[in-house]
Order: structure tokens, then sequence, then C-alpha cells
């Protein structure tokens, strides 16, 4: 932090000079300490599923577990696969999980998708069908 600017760099590695008259009172997080992320992923599931979606939960619970080994699993944070609502044209699922990874840098995009790749075969051992988006 400068007297009249503050330099940040972006996670595009961007360096940016933002006046520090902008940052007063606003709450700045300095990603790179911290230690842990979160990765929360939301599924439209067809309503032709809703048979399948338990199955589905715990197949997404046991492929993330074994694709992702720093997933934090000791219950100081979430590991959730749930089904959170009816939408008018979908089932809605919520994924989210917690790791002992920096939010930041590739072993943070690595581990995010192994952990889509790992819904994926959930998904498809189970048998289970998204739901496109409909655009209005």
């Amino acid at each position: 932090m400068g007297w009249m600017e503050t330099m940040i760099r972006s996670s595009d590695e961007l360096v940016v000079g933002i006046p520090n008259t902008h940052l007063s009172g606003q709450r700045v997080y300095n990603l790179s300490r911290t230690p842990r992320s979160q990765v929360k992923q939301s599924l439209r599931i067809s309503y032709n599923d809703a048979d399948k979606i338990p199955k589905l939960l715990e197949a997404i619970k046991e492929e993330i577990k074994e694709a992702c080994p720093k997933l934090i699993t000791d219950g100081s944070r979430a590991f959730r696969a749930y089904w959170q609502n009816y939408e008018d044209d979908h089932l809605a699922v919520v994924v989210d999980c917690h790791f002992t990874i920096k939010p930041t840098g590739d072993e943070y995009w690595s581990n995010r998708q192994n952990m889509l790749e790992a819904i994926y075969r959930a998904v498809k051992k189970t048998g289970v069908h998204f739901e496109k988006a409909v655009k209005s």
C-alpha cells in the first residue's frame, strides 16, 4: 500500500493501481494467503430422473473423495451434495466442497477440474440426465 494508491495483482497477473480513496472503508481479501478453497457447483437435473437423485448424491460424494485427495472431510468444513429445490424446468442439485488448497493457481484449477470430472462420472454411472437451460 503506497501513499496515494495500492497496487494489486489480479488472478490473470495484471497489476492494477487503485487509489487509496477507493479502498477506504472496503474489505480487501488476499486470496493468495487463504489456505483453503471452496468449489460450489449447481446442477440442473431432469424431472424424469427424480428417483435417481439419492443414488446420484451418494455417487458424487464417492467420486469426489476418490478424485480429490485434499478434500476436507473431517467435519470442519462443508462437504455436501444435496437436492436443493424444485424449479420450473429442472430439479436443482448443489455440490459444495472445501479443500486444503489455496484458491489461486494451477493446483486450484486442476483440483476444480478433477471435482467436475468426478461429478460427471457420477452422473454417467447413475444414468441421470442434465436439463438444458431454457432461454426466454
